[in-house]
């Protein structure tokens, strides 16, 4: 089963989005999202969920904005333009659906090879793009999309205790149908992929209230509740 890969399309005044969301809509390998003025995501997390931001005339003034709210991948213009930015890719239409699609693929693969950012959790190393889980013996192993969305979560929360609630808005939304014990559970499972003894953590360690990420294992104590 290939990758889902997440657009994020910019509305325009023209109505061009439509017609552009129904041609990329015929690929059930690929989510798309419209996005309307004024620009928000519901959760920070949610950006670096976004592989490609879409957009018509203007998208380079859309950019910054777009850098500010937490996206970091690359940008595809679509029409004919005048305008350069080294990060945005200008794509003349028409086009056929298929012909759009591959190249919507071949664009966000050459940019997670170039830029596909490594994050370090102790000993290990977390391939954003990939989800792929390195070890320090060179074993490695594909987290879930929620497993590797709470990594990164916590590893920008630089060993400051999250609390609960955050983590549980933050990775699976305002759900009403997830619990406490459904991230109790997930850290369990992320616990023993992670740690040398998932009953004493010293990875990712359990205080009052929620839970902390660490880097340097040696010197922390927890009881890895």
């Amino acid at each position: 089963m290939a990758e889902t890969l997440s657009i994020l399309l910019l509305k325009d005044a023209k109505d061009r989005s439509s017609l552009l969301a129904e041609q990329l809509a015929l690929d059930s390998d690929l989510s798309l999202i419209l996005f309307e003025r004024p620009y928000r995501f519901e959760r920070p997390l949610d950006a670096e969920r976004v592989d490609l931001v879409i957009g018509f005339d203007g998208l380079s003034e859309d950019t910054a904005q777009m850098r500010q709210l937490g996206y970091r991948g690359p940008f595809l213009r679509l029409g004919q333009s005048n305008e350069t930015a080294d990060d945005i890719e200008t794509l003349e239409l028409p086009m056929r659906a298929s012909a759009l699609s591959g190249r919507v693929r071949s664009l966000i693969r050459t940019f997670k090879v170039r830029e596909d950012p490594w994050l370090t959790i102790g000993p290990y190393r977390l391939s954003q793009g990939t989800r792929v889980l390195e070890g320090p013996d060179g074993q490695s192993e594909r987290l879930t999309d929620k497993e590797a969305d709470f990594l990164s979560f916590m590893h920008r929360a630089r060993g400051e205790i999250v609390p609960r609630e955050v983590l549980l808005a933050e990775i699976w939304g305002y759900n009403a149908q997830v619990t406490t014990h459904t991230l109790e559970t997930h850290i369990y499972r992320l616990r023993q992929k992670i740690e040398k003894d998932p009953a004493n953590a010293e990875l990712l360690i359990t205080e009052p209230g929620g839970y902390r990420l660490v880097e340097a294992a040696d010197k922390v104590n927890s009881n890895g509740d």
